[in-house]
Parts: C-alpha cells; structure tokens; sequence
C-alpha cells in the first residue's frame, strides 16, 4: 500500500480540501488493508501513515459518520464488525439489484461491451491462478460495477457504489484467507457473461443468484463448519 506524505500543516482553501481527502483515502485504505483487532487513535494513524494531525481529524470525523470507524470506551477507534444479519441484508439487497439487472442486459450488449467485460474476466483468471488476491479484489468489484454501470440506471450504480465499502471488506477477507477459491469465483463470472451473450435471461438471472448464494454462504461460514453442498455449487444453472 501506498503511504503519502503531508506536512503538518492543512493550509487553507483548496489545499486544505487536497489534505482532507488524502488523509481519508489513505487511512481507509488502510484500514481494509490490515482489517486489525488493535484498537486504533488520530495520533498513531497520524505517526504510521505520515500525515497531519489535523487532517486525520477530519477524515475519522467522515469515516465515523459513514460508519466506517467506531470509537469505543477506553479502546480508541475500531473498524465496526459486520453482523451476520447485515450481511443477510447486505446480499438480498443485491440478490435484488443485480439478478436484475444480468437479465436486463442478456442479448442487449455490443461487442465492445462485451470486450470490456472479457477483459476483466481474463484478468480475473490470471489472478486466480497466480493467487494475486489484492489485484483479484478490485478486479471482482468492477466486474460487478461494470454489469450495473452497462444497464444504465443511475440509483442502481448509486445504491451498489453505497454498498461498496462493505463489499470490499468482506470481498477482500474473503479472497485474503482463501485464496484457492478464486478460481471458482472467476469461473461464475464468465459463466454468467456467458448466459448474457447468449441471450437466456433466465439463466443469466440464475447464474447470478447463484453466484451471490454462494458468497453469502461462503461469507457466513468460510470454513464449511456448518457443513451443507453450497461449497460444491456451480453456476449451470438453467
């Protein structure tokens, strides 16, 4: 990750704005990056990081209104835990949004479209295979922000890009402990690419709701503890 540097001083005006949303992309940046138990203060994000106090400030005052950092008694600043109830929320709201929105794009993509989604998904391959997790990661978001940025409507990118913060943490967690899955994610991606190109809307709704199953499943229980088949679900859905 890489770590900027800012006197610390904030100036006025637009340099003040410049060093206000450094410091904010930096530490949460951070903070997804380590997703550490050790409880967290301005001064030492200030010290690791290389950035003003008074710049820090600011950006944990942001990140608290968005839920993204919580202060707790006697204990600094923590990144909040993700319930098991958010993330049954969190996956039916895009259970919802994306099955919609494959089955509104099948049969209706041009070639560049396609194009732009091919690239992804070969990428997503390469990655998998050298278990390049962090580039993976970024690579599974735009895949999914690409699909709904193609169908067009705007609430439905705003709603998925409000979710991406918790989508990239548990994406990333995900992807960092189990790395010798990846494989199988990319093969549900292309997979679902594949029932769009061919026109079969309802395959290409069900490869998606499968897919999204499986991550919820794998987000729940990532170790098969609870044991069921979800670890051995494709995405041939018809």
């Amino acid at each position: 990750m890489k770590i900027s540097s800012s006197p610390d001083w904030e100036g006025s005006g637009p340099k003040r704005v410049l060093l206000r949303d450094e410091a904010y992309t930096t530490i949460k940046e951070f903070l997804f990056a380590e997703e550490s138990e050790e409880a967290l203060s301005e001064r030492m994000l200030a010290a690791r990081l290389n950035l003003g106090l008074g710049p820090v400030r600011s950006a944990v005052e942001r990140l608290r209104a968005e839920g993204l950092l919580t202060a707790m008694m006697n204990s600094g600043l923590r990144l909040p835990d993700i319930t098991a109830r958010e993330i049954l929320d969190f996956y039916e709201m895009r259970m919802v949004i994306e099955t919609h929105v494959v089955a509104s794009l099948t049969g209706k993509l041009s070639r560049d479209q396609f194009q732009q989604l091919d690239e992804i998904l070969d990428e997503q391959d390469s990655c998998a295979q050298s278990r390049n997790t962090i580039r993976y990661h970024q690579l599974d978001l735009d895949f999914h922000t690409t699909l709904a940025e193609l169908h067009g409507n705007s609430e439905m990118v705003r709603t998925l890009q409000q979710m991406r913060d918790k989508m990239h943490r548990l994406s990333r967690r995900l992807h960092r402990t189990h790395p010798e899955r990846l494989s199988l994610n990319a093969q549900q991606h292309r997979a679902i690419v594949d029932a769009i190109r061919g026109g079969e809307a309802d395959k290409s709704r069900n490869r998606m709701q499968a897919h999204l199953a499986w991550g919820r499943a794998f987000t729940l229980d990532p170790d098969g503890r609870m044991g069921g088949d979800w670890q051995n679900l494709t995405v041939d859905a018809s």
